[in-house]
């Protein structure tokens, strides 16, 4: 959604009940359901009548961009007097977190909103209140923003950063999270709804490091094993997307006892699907240099290679790329 305002919306702004308008938007958002909330933001061509402030189906949340412009204003002016010290108590804070999250929705790059939600986090454990449903509350309307249609929030990195803070305090509480579930309900969806998404995939590698240096011993094969199936999954359904394959690189480097079946179904894949793409080749001529690859992996990245320059196009982009993974492959194998 575009952050310019239309001349209409500049003059509908001017009248309403914004605050009225503010809790219904911050009622939705603060609402905890069995499903993360999918949010959507409705330009022009769906307007409402002036007494709707959003549409709701269960977990599916439609709010117009008037609606949203008038609620963001009313937060930012709680935002401002809470930051200026005119806000302060328990349940003051209740109130500034609700507009941290309408402020959140309206721009998911608002430093002040998200640091703030952090203060209140902070600021609730130093009283010694329970801080467990707090943190699993925060994370719920996180993880709903990072996997909506917003296309700004789900590549947002202020929001990525805010996740993995709140990963870091449940952490330090030891409060448990699953891992698998993370990777395949936030982090894929995440990369699902904006391919090459740098910020997600960023976040998947810090999520396995997590598990390799702090999982129990008898938890940690489970754990990543559950990611790599996971990645693994994704980047074969989404062959053109580097981001996947890159990730899945990271993984085996850290992790090469898990290769030779990833490459053995990646192998297979490619040559029965004919992918001679960027993204594919990248991945199998890097692992086919690694020192930990081994004897079949490398067969199965050569017998793929031939058999899809058999049918290749003279000079087709195709032909170049598999003809540059091998020379790829002859210069740096050790």
């Amino acid at each position: 959604m575009s952050r310019a305002l239309d001349d209409d919306v500049k003059r509908a702004i001017k009248h309403g009940d914004h605050e009225q308008v503010f809790h219904g938007i911050a009622d939705a958002l603060t609402q905890r359901l069995p499903e993360l909330l999918e949010v959507e933001l409705l330009g022009r061509s769906h307007m409402v009548d002036e007494h709707t402030i959003l549409l709701q189906d269960g977990p599916a949340i439609a709010v117009p961009k008037l609606r949203l412009v008038q609620a963001f204003l009313y937060a930012r002016g709680l935002l401002q007097k809470h930051v200026g010290g005119g806000l302060a108590g328990s349940r003051e804070d209740g109130l500034v977190r609700r507009a941290t999250a309408v402020i959140l929705l309206m721009d998911p790059e608002h430093l002040t909103a998200a640091n703030t939600s952090k203060r209140l986090l902070q600021d609730a454990l130093k009283s010694g209140a329970d801080i467990g449903p707090k943190l699993h509350d925060e994370l719920y309307f996180v993880d709903s923003l990072l996997t909506s249609r917003l296309h700004r929030h789900t590549k947002s990195p202020t929001l990525w950063s805010h996740r993995q803070w709140l990963m870091q305090q449940f952490q330090h509480h030891n409060i448990t999270i699953d891992p698998t579930d993370t990777m395949r309900k936030v982090i894929l969806i995440a990369a699902e709804r904006h391919p090459r998404n740098y910020y997600a995939w960023l976040h998947a590698r810090h999520l396995t490091q997590v598990v390799a240096e702090t999982a129990l011993p008898q938890e940690q094969e489970q754990h990543l094993a559950g990611i790599l199936d996971a990645a693994q999954k994704w980047a074969l359904a989404h062959h053109d997307d580097v981001s996947g394959w890159a990730f899945l690189m990271f993984f085996l480097e850290r992790h090469p006892e898990y290769a030779g079946p990833v490459m053995g179904e990646a192998t297979r894949r490619a040559a029965s699907f004919h992918w001679r793409n960027e993204s594919v080749w990248y991945f199998f001529r890097n692992v086919a240099v690694r020192p930990w690859c081994g004897r079949d992996a490398r067969e199965g990245i050569e017998a793929a290679r031939l058999a899809l320059l058999k049918g290749v196009e003279a000079r087709s982009e195709g032909e170049r790329v598999l003809r540059q993974a091998s020379s790829w492959i002859e210069e740096y194998s050790p």
